[in-house]
């Protein structure tokens, strides 16, 4: 019976404990419960800001490549190996793909005219002329390059610098070209009336009344260009202008040299002034005399409701690099010329409402005047 009450005592006490630490357990996970949510929302909320972050950035990211690309100019990103780890779509306009993970150095010698720069500018090799900047990447090795495209800016400079040029070469020509044209003339005239006798003697006079001419053609040339165009105001016949430009230059072209004249309607005519005119036709057959050709024909035909007139020739042509210079003032190839005539030729064109041309091939040269045909 005693037994009993203390097994009975114990196990109370057993049982209190038991509850006690139940008790205890339970008010343990309650806290790591609540633990956990206050955790849980803090982890939500952390998320949630992480996603705006990236959310944030993403938008900056598109932002910034939106403003790349909007950008009028090439942006490439080099690492510090001197890779390209980025591009707008400007630089591939200007540079040509690929672009991304190749060398910046292989870029410069599959792109860039003679691998070098100029004036801190650098030319392609299809002629285009870039602006190159670098600018050191601040917190990794590498470096932004910058590239604008200044061929328009530099050929409007080019422009500039040539029409001043002009402008003071043209007052210095002019008064020159006077200064020096009575004593030419009589230069020419004392060179007509050297004593010839012998082969020799005839050599040097024809020697020297050749280099008077040149002299002389040069100073047409300078006072024709500094003078400008001549309005158009006389009926001029082609055929007889045709046949005074021949009968003006034929006697000083090179021995050997054959002059034709190909006129396919004798009625033909235009309205201009006939000494410019001829001019520019006897410019035309003296270069192509210059040229080394052996003949040279000045025709004339009608195409609709243009007269042509033009100087062809059988010589070596002209290379295709310097076809669109031949016209340009001071471009010449010959040491002793003055890169004037073409432009003379071109200018005359012009003032009797017409253009000049030319095509050439390793077979010969064509110049053309394309002027408005006179009823």
């Amino acid at each position: 019976m005693v037994a009993t009450s203390i097994d009975r005592e114990q196990l109370k006490v057993a049982f209190d404990a038991f509850n006690h630490q139940s008790g205890l357990l339970e008010q343990s996970y309650r806290d790591l419960q609540l633990k956990v949510e206050a955790l849980t929302r803090a982890l939500n909320s952390e998320q949630a800001a992480r996603v705006r972050q990236l959310e944030k950035n993403e938008q900056i990211s598109h932002r910034l490549a939106e403003l790349l690309e909007s950008l009028p100019g090439g942006i490439v990103v080099i690492d510090g190996e001197g890779r390209i780890i980025q591009h707008n779509s400007e630089a591939a306009e200007l540079l040509g793909q690929p672009l991304l993970d190749c060398a910046w150095a292989t870029i410069v010698r599959r792109e860039v005219h003679g691998g070098g720069s100029e004036d801190g500018n650098i030319q392609l090799r299809d002629g285009r002329w870039l602006s190159l900047s670098r600018r050191r990447l601040r917190d990794e090795p590498g470096e932004i390059l910058l590239l604008a495209n200044v061929t328009d800016s530099r050929q409007m400079s080019e422009l500039r610098q040539r029409r001043e040029r002009l402008t003071s070469i043209g007052k210095m020509t002019a008064e020159f070209a006077h200064q020096v044209r009575t004593p030419l003339a009589s230069a020419m005239l004392y060179a007509a009336q050297l004593d010839t006798k012998t082969a020799g003697q005839q050599r040097i006079a024809q020697k020297i009344s050749e280099r008077l001419s040149d002299l002389g053609r040069m100073v047409d040339d300078m006072l024709a260009f500094a003078g400008g165009p001549r309005a158009a105001s006389d009926q001029v016949n082609v055929a007889a202008l045709i046949e005074s430009t021949k009968a003006s230059i034929e006697g000083q072209l090179k021995a050997g040299t054959d002059l034709h004249c190909l006129v396919a309607d004798e009625e033909l005519c235009v309205e201009g002034n006939a000494d410019a005119l001829r001019g520019a036709l006897l410019n035309l057959v003296n270069n192509a005399d210059q040229a080394g050709s052996r003949r040279i024909i000045i025709g004339s035909r009608r195409v609709a409701d243009d007269v042509c007139l033009s100087v062809s020739d059988n010589g070596p042509g002209i290379p295709d690099e310097l076809l669109p210079r031949v016209f340009d003032a001071f471009f010449t190839t010959r040491p002793q010329g003055t890169g004037l005539g073409l432009s003379v030729v071109q200018a005359v064109a012009a003032a009797h409402n017409g253009s000049a041309t030319v095509s050439s091939s390793s077979l010969g040269t064509t110049f053309t005047l394309k002027l408005p045909v006179s009823e």
